[in-house]
């Protein structure tokens, strides 16, 4: 695993130097005592230290806000045998990958979001373990043919009672599953959600090399409706849970690979191409063992990071989730957004 590590260095000293260039065309001009009292200013780098669980963390941060319309024909990390994982796979691997969008018609590009970047290194002694790249904030489309993940993606399913009542298939026999789901269908526009994550093809949490998201064992919806029919199908929703990715008929558990583009953060239900709010806590890193890096959002806590390539969109401190799908894009899939001006919409 440690051999892993210097191409993600790479990749970090290439992104730092990147921000780095960004800055170096400004000429220096002195300033005399009175400009310099009217100036306020924080550095655009700094530096800090940290410790937790054995290791010693040096992060570099960037005070800067960055928009990027990026391609990538493949996006593969980690790619070594791992006991129990397919030969020859990767902990993430993403063919076409992207971040942002564009509009062939008009030449517009929509790009994706970037607020405070920074790179932090772990280390055990004088030993480097661990590195990451994360954003304090992001926004924007994630696009690509994601093949494996690996990490902590959770995601925010939602719909209304007739999307859902659709979907259910029972049996002519299986009156409980009818009743539940004539229940649900009259509730009509009535929202429901369920948390989804990172699962294998029998619904079971899949954090390495993941071909499919959806529903956990035992996840059930929830629902907030206070008429009478309402009432009486949040009765019956804890006992309604999602086994074996099926819950009541319905899949509850669905390949990556139809899901084409991801919006990470809130979209406007205006203007899909316009996000309202951001995802907090996102990075990507690669350890040589298991490291717990600190939670942005929550300094208090820690994001375990398995041994390996890792991406983390940890959930906001609202509780909602960095993606949020609703059921007809998770039944049937998310088309790519266009991300190459010209004929192709990917591949560029």
């Amino acid at each position: 695993m440690s051999r892993r590590l210097p191409f993600l260095l790479r990749c970090a000293l290439f992104c730092g130097a990147g921000l780095l260039a960004a800055t170096a065309q400004a000429r220096m001009e002195s300033l005399d005592d009175d400009q310099l009292s009217d100036v306020v200013g924080q550095a655009f780098i700094n530096l800090t230290t940290d410790a937790a669980n054995g290791l010693n963390f040096t992060r570099i941060n960037f005070g800067a806000d960055i928009e990027t319309q990026l391609n990538m024909k493949k996006l593969q990390l980690g790619q070594y045998n791992r006991s129990g994982e397919l030969a020859g796979s990767a902990d993430i691997a993403i063919d076409n990958f992207a971040l942002g969008t564009v509009n062939d018609t008009t030449g517009a590009i929509n790009p994706f979001l970037i607020s405070n970047p920074y790179i932090e290194f772990a280390y055990d002694g004088s030993k480097m373990v661990g590195i990451r790249i994360g954003f304090g904030e992001a926004k924007g489309y994630l696009s690509g043919d994601i093949k494996t993940l690996t990490g902590n993606v959770p995601v925010d399913l939602y719909g209304t009672g007739s999307q859902l009542g659709g979907s259910i298939s029972c049996g002519l026999l299986a009156l409980d599953c009818l009743a539940a789901k004539t229940a649900i269908t009259l509730t009509g526009s009535s929202q429901y959600t369920a948390q989804a994550e990172l699962v294998n093809s029998s619904g079971n949490p899949d954090p390495i090399r993941a071909a499919m998201i959806g529903l956990k064992n035992g996840t059930a919806l929830d629902m907030h409706d206070s008429t009478i029919i309402g009432s009486l199908v949040n009765v019956l929703l804890p006992f309604l849970t999602s086994n074996d990715c099926k819950l009541m008929g319905a899949q509850t558990c669905f390949n990556l690979a139809q899901y084409q583009s991801f919006p990470i953060g809130t979209v406007d239900p205006n203007n899909a191409q316009n996000f309202i709010d951001s995802s907090k806590g996102f990075f990507i890193s690669m350890q040589s063992q298991n490291v717990q890096w600190r939670d942005q959002q929550d300094p208090s806590k820690l994001v375990a990071a398995l041994a390996g390539a890792f991406l983390n969109m940890s959930r906001n401190a609202d509780g909602t989730a960095p993606i949020k799908v609703d059921f007809g894009q998770a039944f049937n899939g998310i088309p790519r957004q266009d991300t190459c001006l010209g004929g192709l919409n990917k591949g560029c």
